[in-house]
């Protein structure tokens, strides 16, 4: 597996409310995005590990006519998990879009400034990499920081997961797990991933045994 960083620069800047949630205040920093997801009627998942303001943060998600649902929890300490599903907005959408389309998964999405993002996502072969990118309007503007190979460590949670597990999180997240009143049951990711739910109900309690002690 292959690894590239890029940065992403648009003069009429992209998401105010997200670029206020990566501010100092309410952060959802680079090494703390645990999931993220285009999904096939073209909105987004999201589930990052932030810290700061709770109801700040409930505040400006809540404003944004572009959420679908979300939910913030709040572990007492400054920190929390927040789950984001939402439209993506118009510019965001020419970006990611095509991105997803190709075999890439996103690793991380920081906001630097209103006007510029850092990418990190990872793909098969260099090859799949620079096919994904070809596919950003040529009007905004890309540059290449770094490309590598792929070492999934303790800061990235997919590194912590099996490749079962992995799997069963991104049905959950799919299927509104999630959301707040949840949208499916153990009994339904079973059903879409072909096992027991009592099976499903241990992987996810091992997800997020293991999602929490990345965040202690």
């Amino acid at each position: 597996m292959r690894t590239i960083t890029f940065t992403i620069t648009r003069p009429d800047g992209f998401h105010p409310t997200a670029y206020e949630l990566h501010t100092s205040e309410s952060s959802a920093g680079r090494k703390s995005i645990l999931h993220f997801n285009v999904l096939d009627d073209g909105t987004m998942v999201m589930l990052a590990h932030v810290h700061g303001n709770s109801d700040r943060m409930r505040r400006l998600i809540g404003q944004n006519p572009d959420v679908i649902d979300y939910s913030v929890s709040d572990e007492g300490d400054g920190t929390g998990l927040m789950y984001l599903h939402s439209q993506l907005p118009d510019s965001m959408r020419g970006i990611l879009r095509p991105l997803d389309e190709h075999e890439v998964f996103f690793e991380s999405i920081e906001y630097i400034s209103e006007e510029e993002i850092r990418v990190t996502m990872i793909g098969e072969t260099n090859e799949v990499l620079q096919r994904a990118l070809a596919e950003i309007p040529d009007e905004i503007n890309i540059t290449v920081e770094r490309i590598g190979v792929y070492s999934p460590g303790t800061s990235d949670l997919t590194g912590l997961l099996t490749d079962r597990q992995q799997e069963i999180l991104d049905i959950a997240m799919e299927l509104g797990y999630y959301e707040n009143p949840r949208r499916s049951t153990h009994g339904e990711i079973a059903e879409r991933v072909g096992i027991d739910a009592s099976t499903v109900s241990e992987h996810m309690r091992k997800i997020e045994a293991r999602a929490f002690a990345f965040l202690a």
